[in-house]
């Protein structure tokens, strides 16, 4: 299962299908490199064939072509630990980049994560807009994001475009009035693939329940479109979350950050 899952994800979610979201993309040898206000985006499927020298020379062409570009405070470079060369991090270390914390890929059959157990007591499900008020549900979803994961320029802006690919939806948990989680549905078209995004929950609010209930009600808007697979990006507390709703890990990813000094 493990190996037929990872090869569908390098398949059908690498390269182009990562930069989706940037306003200007270009490619540089085996690079997919994207570009957005502020910020960048460096990813690959495949380094097979580029010798040390070939990609020691790439990676600092990429640094000085973001570092020459007065508008861009940072970007990333994702790299998945099941790929070639083992010495990709020592490399952009080399050039500057720092390693992010590591995360799982967890991947799972849709139809295994679509449950319907019930949702906690006192606590709601609703998706972004649906009371008729898009931009005022993703001012106070964001809001709630900030103090989360900590404020980002310009977010209510980028999730409103975001929101407007009729692919991707957001869901959010309530409870006395107020949000305490949230979670964004990317579909991605042209794949049998959905993205888990997103997803929090308030510190007060955490193992009640809410992560699973905002999981699979995203898991039966996927199951109700047509999607095979589930996919995420995690830390440790969501991994355990996600394989107790039916979804297995497939290897492990370190984003590596450049930052304008």
């Amino acid at each position: 299962m493990r190996h037929g899952l990872l090869a569908a994800y390098d398949a059908q979610l690498r390269e182009e299908v990562e930069v989706t979201d940037f306003d200007d993309v270009r490619r540089d040898g085996p690079l997919w490199i994207g570009k957005m206000p502020s910020r960048g985006f460096v990813t690959y499927r495949n380094l097979a064939g580029v010798s040390a020298a070939e990609l020691d020379a790439l990676i600092g062409r990429t640094v000085s072509t973001f570092a020459s570009d007065p508008e861009i405070t940072e970007f990333e470079w994702k790299t998945r630990d099941h790929d070639e060369p083992r010495n990709l991090g020592t490399l952009l270390t080399n050039h500057g980049l720092r390693p992010q914390e590591r995360e799982t890929v967890m991947a799972g059959l849709c139809d295994h994560l679509a449950g319907d157990d019930p949702v906690p007591d006192g606590v709601e499900l609703h998706r972004v807009g649906d009371r008729g008020d898009l931009e005022a549900d993703v001012e106070r979803v964001v809001d709630f994001q900030n103090g989360v994961f900590g404020s980002i320029d310009r977010m209510v802006d980028a999730t409103l475009r975001r929101l407007a690919n009729p692919y991707v939806d957001m869901w959010f948990a309530e409870a006395g009035g107020e949000v305490i989680g949230s979670g964004r549905l990317d579909r991605v078209p042209g794949t049998d693939f959905a993205g888990l995004w997103g997803g929090a929950i308030r510190e007060d609010w955490r193992r009640h329940g809410v992560y699973k209930a905002l999981t699979e009600a995203r898991a039966r808007e996927a199951q109700s479109a047509g999607v095979k697979y589930l996919y995420a990006d995690c830390t440790v507390m969501s991994r355990v979350i996600l394989e107790s709703c039916g979804m297995i890990p497939i290897t492990t990813t370190v984003p590596y950050i450049w930052q304008r000094s």
